[in-house]
């Protein structure tokens, strides 16, 4: 049990320095609010989960919009940002109840 509870301590840790971070932040109340627009008001299955990981995460897809950004001119969201938008659209998937 006294393991278990340290696991726990050291995750909401982890968490806690995440959610002091303002560009993770930003990215989880996007995300939060993207849910809707992206997915049916149910909650997400593991398939649509690895998606959004796979979307918003790989080093190819953030290449790929740094790129883009930069031939178009605009600033490209930050990873943190991103994984703050892929935990909270998969945080939301899970928690969805109509």
């Amino acid at each position: 049990m006294m393991l278990d509870q340290m696991q726990v301590s050291t995750g909401v840790l982890s968490l806690s320095a995440l959610l002091a971070h303002p560009e993770f932040v930003r990215g989880l109340a996007a995300g939060h609010e993207f849910f809707l627009d992206s997915y049916e008001p149910e909650p997400l299955t593991e398939e649509e989960m690895i998606e959004e990981v796979e979307l918003n995460l790989t080093r190819r897809v953030t290449e790929h919009s740094r790129k883009l950004c930069h031939l178009y001119g605009c600033e490209p969201s930050s990873y943190f940002y991103n994984l703050g938008f892929v935990v909270g659209t998969i945080d939301k998937g899970l928690s969805y109840a109509p």
